[in-house]
């Protein structure tokens, strides 16, 4: 009987033995495939991670190459507007230069118009002096010539009364020939005086 009952408790320490090792790797096995879960969960976590941060550094590159290509187009915009400016103001001093230019040009036409102009007025008034000159020359001559003749004319009147008076008496004659030869000297220094004046 009391072998019977130890054989019992053997059997039954060995089924505690077994139950207890099975329930053991049955908490094995679970707290492996947590595990094996918690590293899966882990993995996926990784690799949304990394695949965030791929995204981000793509976004940021984007972000990036979009900046870059705003500020080549800034730049590129500042660079046109600089170009019209520069352009515009070189094109403003192109006219500047182009009017003062047409300004020289038209003084240096003005003056050269005016020293023409005073030229002319020159020769002008030289020719109406040279024209009043000979007028009064020309006055002058026939004055002279107007003179003279009726000086001549005297003389010859004078000359045929003496040739062809014979009344006259002889003194008279002589006082009247003296008084022609004083005439005639008068006469000639007279002509004589008009000569110069007419040469001066």
């Amino acid at each position: 009987m009391r072998d019977k009952e130890l054989r019992q408790e053997k059997i039954r320490l060995k089924e505690i033995e077994r139950k207890n090792r099975l329930e053991e790797e049955q908490r094995l096995r679970e707290a492996a495939r947590k595990l094996k879960y918690e590293q899966e969960k882990l993995k996926e976590m990784e690799e949304r991670l990394r695949d965030l941060e791929t995204e981000r550094q793509q976004e940021i590159q984007r972000q990036i190459l979009k900046e870059e290509a705003e500020q080549r187009a800034k730049e590129e915009e500042l660079r046109n507007k600089e170009k019209e400016l520069k352009e515009a103001e070189r094109e403003r001093i192109n006219k500047e230069n182009e009017r003062r230019q047409r300004e020289r040009e038209l003084k240096i036409e003005e003056e050269r118009q005016k020293r023409i102009d005073e030229e002319n007025e020159r020769i002008r008034l030289a020719e109406i002096a040279q024209k009043e000159r000979e007028d009064e020359e020309n006055r002058r001559m026939k004055e002279w010539e107007k003179k003279f003749d009726e000086e001549q004319r005297l003389k010859e009147e004078e000359l045929v009364r003496k040739f062809y008076s014979d009344e006259t008496p002889e003194q008279e004659n002589n006082q009247d020939g003296d008084n022609l030869e004083t005439k005639t000297d008068n006469e000639n220094l007279e002509n004589k005086n008009d000569e110069d004046n007419l040469k001066n």
